[in-house]
């Protein structure tokens, strides 16, 4: 099952990124790999930051996240996480602070 979440996300990233419909333009979507994912507890677990270089939003794809089912139940699988928009002034190498909750 863990796979098939892993292929589907995969998927679903590559058919917004190569839509023909206006909506999107060669390298709107960036992907970097993130440190620490080699050798990490369960022996992977792969994890990559997601950037829309046109509006701004963040995600974080992870391998190995914890899921909450509608029933409440919890399980581990892959998903991604909304971390939100960037500021339109952040410019490349910026340290944006968080505003505290």
């Amino acid at each position: 099952m863990r796979t098939g979440w892993a292929v589907f996300g995969v998927l679903a990233l590559s058919a917004a990124v190569h839509a023909d419909d206006g909506r999107t333009e060669d390298g709107r979507y960036e992907a970097f790999p993130l440190a620490g994912v080699l050798g990490s507890k369960g022996g992977g677990g792969g994890r990559a930051f997601i950037l829309d270089t046109r509006e701004g939003h963040v995600w974080i794809w992870s391998e190995n996240e914890l899921i909450t089912a509608p029933d409440g139940s919890r399980r581990y699988g892959a998903g991604f996480i909304y971390q939100g928009k960037l500021p339109s002034t952040a410019r490349p190498g910026e340290f944006i602070e968080t505003p505290r909750k």
